[in-house]
């Protein structure tokens, strides 16, 4: 598969060039050397070649670490970060309704188990998470 550079990206969406989201993780897999660079990271470098190209998972645990800066979490809070980080892996995003149906909430309380644990910051921190995550 060849690469091309441009000095400027093609405003054209992906599917106006024939690329699917899949052809474009295995151009970057080849390129880069890394799996599954996640659609966010593959936009955001299309239009600036500075940004770097991150996985899920790294886009994940860089949210979780600049999360852990600007708090401090007792650890059963961390318990739930960890819960969080798992579920964020799969889906880069996370509601209240996700604490009630995804089984890796449900099974230690759910919805009503993680407001108790992180209180009243239990919103905030869902919008941090939500917003950096998006950034």
């Amino acid at each position: 598969m060849e690469c091309r550079r441009f000095e400027r990206p093609a405003r054209q969406s992906s599917r106006k060039s024939h690329f699917s989201e899949k052809d474009l993780q295995r151009g970057h897999a080849l390129v880069y050397q890394k799996p599954l660079a996640d659609i966010i990271s593959m936009v955001k470098h299309a239009s600036d070649y500075h940004v770097p190209i991150l996985t899920a998972r790294e886009r994940v645990e860089k949210t979780v670490a600049r999360l852990a800066e600007k708090h401090t979490f007792t650890e059963e809070q961390k318990n739930w970060l960890a819960y969080i980080r798992e579920h964020l892996i799969e889906n880069l995003a996370i509601s209240q309704e996700d604490f009630e149906t995804m089984p890796v909430f449900e099974r230690h309380g759910g919805l009503t188990r993680a407001k108790r644990i992180f209180g009243e910051a239990f919103d905030g921190i869902l919008k941090e998470i939500n917003e950096s995550l998006a950034a």
